[in-house]
């Protein structure tokens, strides 16, 4: 009978403990490859896709660009926000240290033309991610009390 009761407790605890959550960084990994998020919707006229899309460079820098591209063609129709800046893998964790971030601030507007970004004034942006699923995703690593989830990034061969 107890047995039964704490069966449950010892299965949940045995899963909850024998899961490994992330992998081993390797930086050839991060950096030779190229991480994105397809979102496609096909309900509008032309239909579209969200591509959230981040580089990692050996030297240390790192791109990352959000915007809408035409489904079929794969034309670029314009930028949602972008940022630059630099990275350092500890304890497992990439962070991300933003030095420049632009984005989409006309009221109305889904995208603009690159150019058109406004800056950002930032003060100590980052942001975290991990490694997950054998190297073949990355992980945006949220603050606990985030109103939004995160992204997980496709591992996508240069």
């Amino acid at each position: 009978m107890l047995i039964k009761r704490f069966f449950p407790l010892f299965v949940l605890g045995l899963i909850l403990f024998s899961c490994k959550e992330d992998d081993e960084i390797n930086p050839e990994i991060l950096t030779q490859n190229h991480w994105e998020k397809v979102f496609q919707d096909a309900s509008l006229d032309p239909p579209y896709e969200v591509v959230y899309s981040i580089d990692f460079q050996a030297n240390g820098v790192v791109n990352y660009e959000a915007f809408f591209r035409d489904m079929e063609t794969k034309n670029v129709l314009g930028f949602i926000e972008y940022y630059s800046g630099t990275f350092q893998i500890v304890q497992n964790k990439i962070t991300v240290s933003i030095t420049e971030h632009y984005t989409n601030q006309v009221s109305g507007e889904m995208y603009s033309d690159k150019e058109k970004l406004s800056l950002v004034d930032i003060d100590n942006q980052t942001r975290e991610f991990q490694l997950r699923n054998k190297n073949s995703e990355l992980h945006t690593i949220m603050p606990l009390y985030a109103s939004s989830l995160g992204i997980i990034y496709d591992r996508v061969e240069k």
